[in-house]
This record gives C-alpha cells, structure tokens and sequence, in this order.
C-alpha cells in the first residue's frame, strides 16, 4: 500500500466514524421518550467537590435543598479542597440554616485528580443509596431527583443515570458559544447513543450512581484524569446498564476565554487516550464496539488532518468517491450544527465559524496524543467560573 492508498483509507475511516456520530446526534436531537418522577423512593448523597467555588456554589446549593423530593430521603455533602477564597463560608452558611447540608473541608494533596480524591473522601461519609454527583457550577432543575429515582426504581440493572447538560452562558462570549456547540454536539450525541441501547458515558456531573456499585469499584480513580469515563468503563464491565435521562436537566457553564478552553479540553481528550479499556468482563457486544469508538475520538480527530490531503492526490474514480464521502460528512456535521443552534438560540453565524473552530480541536487532540506518548506530568487544571448567570426558583425550572 502506497502512500496515497494509505491516505485514502484513513480518509474513509475519519469520514465514516464523522457520519456515524453526526447519525446518532440527530437521533439524540428527536429523542422525546416519555418519563415517570418518583417524589419518593431511594435515598440520595449528592456530593459536591469545591475549590475557589464561591462565586457558583450558593447558585447550586439553592436549587439542591430546594428539590421537589422527600427532604428527609437526601443530603448533600460539599467538600471543599484548599480553597482560597470564600467557598467553604458559602458553604458553612446553607450549613447553618438546612441540616442537609454538610461541609467537609481538605487540605490540598499532590494526586493527579484533587476531584476523585474530594469524591472518594465524601463517599466514605455518605449514607445515601444512590451518590449524586455535581460540579459546583451546575443549575440542576428542581425535578432531578424526582426524575432519577424513577430511573432507579424501573430497573434493577440501571447501575447509574445521566442527566442532560445544558450550557448556561453561551452568550458570554465568542469562546463560549464556540464550545457550547461542540458540547451540545457531544450531549445530543450520548443522547442518540441512549436511544439505540449503545454506551452510555457518564460525564462528571449531574451524574448518579448505585452506592452499592460505586463501593464495589473502590470509589473514583484518583489517578485519571477522566475520573467519569473511567467510572462508565468499569460499571459497564459489571453488566449494568447506564440510563441517559433527557428529563434530568442541569445547566453548567462553559469556558468563556481561550486559555480556559484550551486547558480543559487538554484535559478532556488526553483522559480519553489514558484510559485503560477494560473489556475483559465486558460482553462483545456494539455497546463494547460504540465504547471503543467513543474512547478513541481523539485519534479519529488527529487523523482526519488526512481530509486535508485529498486535494493533493491525482484525482481518479476512487478519489472522488472518498471526497464525496468527505463532503457528505461535512455536509451532516454542519446540518446539525445549524439544528442544535437554533434550537439553543446560537446566532447562526457561530455555525460558519465552527470551521476554524473544529481545526482547533484537532490541533488539540493532536497535542494530547503527543503529550500522552512522551509521558508529560498529568495535572487536573480546574476550570474556571464566572457565576454570572442565574436561573429564578420555579416549578421544575
């Protein structure tokens, strides 16, 4: 196989894996299935790792005690991890006037993921049935519970839910909006994987998982950079099933400056190419085949630089077939880019700019491979919050 065949392969690969994702986004998009709420039911330990958090937590801690859920079946364990501004007195002050809520505070430690270790510690004083995840910045709406405990209660086999997450600041800036695509691109995406019985990822927030499973794995990986997927990994190797709830909304923000961006999505894609893919307990199956396809976007994305190739090929019959494949791509990927920004109120012209925007996040991935190979010192950069905006108190909003 010459150069040029090995291009064109690699083109076809890139284009049909782009097709099959932007395929099950635009299931996801039309996904309306019909869910039940429990008022009732389990008991729940929402735990809240929090570092420098103040200007979000209140925001969070006000829709948490505040759910529409029996108050005597939840509690809510904020851990707060060598913060240097206010956060631990937001935190001591809902403390003071609601008994669900506790406050835990760390000093800080050299660990690769400060989260996995606030969430490990938080564990070991939960006494809930299922454990409730949020990042400090979350807006979950106030029928979250209502909803997951009737995930719960239908089936035994469902180790853990995810909620939908919706960005909260598109409109801070141009960044903001830019990365609110990409993540509703990834929400619709894991939506369609739900729909069609694939794997199901959790995300690190608004996430739930059964205490007995989470006990059982030994807590969060506190050496992993993806502390979620990991996590999704190892439940799915137990032969649970991960619920995708489209009703369990949260909002959470998104980076609003480039550097901020950059950094996180460092952190996202080489925690994909970290992972150690547990398949040894796991059925062959197409959940285990979407699974492996998930874990691996940032080598597709790396790859697809190959696109760019086809224009210095001699064009012949097959090179104009990959490239009508390319365009098809292209061409679905866009659609539902223009779908998802209408439906979210994203001007369109973010849309066109979304072109330089993906050159980005191959430039990205391509680095985190790299970084990976050579071994660079992992580090869990927290993202930074603006807190500017917020959503009133009403009936399941």
């Amino acid at each position: 196989m010459n150069l040029n065949e090995l291009l064109i392969v690699i083109s076809v690969l890139v284009s049909l894996w782009s097709v099959y994702n932007s395929s099950l986004a635009l299931i996801g998009l039309s996904w309306r299935p019909s869910e039940r709420k429990s008022h009732t039911g389990p008991s729940f330990s929402l735990l809240i790792p929090a570092r420098n958090e103040g200007k979000v937590l209140g925001r969070l801690l006000e829709r948490l005690v505040n759910q529409e859920y029996d108050r005597s079946k939840y509690e809510v364990i904020v851990v707060e991890d060598g913060s240097t501004d206010d956060t631990l007195q937001v935190c001591q002050n809902f403390s003071k006037m609601y008994t669900t809520v506790k406050c835990i505070h760390l000093e800080p430690a050299s660990v690769p993921n400060g989260k996995s270790r606030a969430l490990n510690y938080a564990l070991s004083e939960a006494k809930g049935d299922i454990i409730g995840v949020f990042d400090a910045d979350s807006v979950p709406r106030l029928d979250t519970l209502a909803y997951v405990a009737g995930k719960f209660d239908a089936n035994p086999r469902i180790g853990a839910v995810q909620g939908r997450l919706v960005p909260i600041n598109v409109r801070e800036s141009i960044i903001a909006r830019l990365a609110s695509l990409e993540e509703l691109f990834n929400e619709y995406l894991i939506s369609g994987r739900a729909k069609l019985g694939f794997f199901v990822p959790l995300e690190g927030t608004c996430s739930f998982v059964r205490r007995d499973v989470i006990l059982s794995l030994g807590g969060w990986n506190e050496r992993s950079l993806t502390e979620d997927l990991d996590l999704s990994l190892k439940i799915a190797s137990m032969d649970y099933l991960i619920a995708y709830s489209p009703s369990v909304i949260s909002w959470r923000e998104v980076p609003v400056s480039f550097w901020g961006l950059v950094k996180q999505r460092l952190r996202w894609y080489r925690g994909h190419i970290e992972l150690a893919f547990p398949v040894g307990r796991m059925k062959i199956s197409w959940r285990l085949i979407d699974a492996g396809l998930l874990i691996a976007t940032p080598i597709f994305m790396a790859l697809s630089v190959a696109n760019y190739s086809l224009v210095f090929l001699y064009p012949s019959q097959l090179h104009l077939v990959v490239a009508a494949l390319v365009s098809l791509a292209s061409i679905l990927s866009f659609f539902l880019s223009l779908l998802i920004s209408k439906r979210h109120m994203i001007e369109t012209v973010y849309v066109i700019l979304t072109a330089g925007y993906i050159n980005l996040t191959i430039f990205l991935n391509v680095l985190s491979i790299f970084m990976e190979l050579v071994g660079m010192p992992k580090t869990w950069v927290k993202t930074e919050r603006s807190g500017k905006v917020t959503i009133e108190l009403g009936k399941g909003g």
